[in-house]
Parts: structure tokens; sequence; C-alpha cells
């Protein structure tokens, strides 16, 4: 596997890692909120940017690299 592919599977985790969570709070949002018992609704989540996927993918390489 060369460097650009390794980077590449490691952004693919980072987002999908991101993507997921968005997913359990988005539908925890919707639930929540088509409960007629609740009064109070819930806010959505935002779809995660660019930049948090690089933070998150950044986050992922750091732990890889540092540990033996």
């Amino acid at each position: 596997m060369t460097p650009y592919e390794l980077r590449f599977e490691i952004f693919k985790q980072a987002y999908n890692m991101l993507n997921d969570e968005f997913n359990m709070e988005y539908e925890t949002a919707r639930c929540w909120n088509e409960d007629a018992k609740n009064v109070v609704k819930m806010d959505y989540p935002s779809f995660p940017k660019l930049s948090k996927v690089l933070t998150q993918a950044e986050v992922i390489n750091n732990f890889v690299s540092e540990r033996q």
C-alpha cells in the first residue's frame, strides 16, 4: 500500500466514523421530535464539514503512527 492509499484509507475511516455519529444523532433527534409527548423539540445535527473529517483523520493517523 502506498502512502497515498494509506492516507486515503485513514480519511475514509474518519469520514465513516463521523458519518455514523451524525446518523445516530439524527435518528435520535428524529425519534424525539416525532414523539407527540415531547413538547420541547431537539435540534437536528449538522453534517460533518471537511475540516472536521480532516481533524479526525489526523487524530487517527497520530494514533497509528505513535503506537509501537
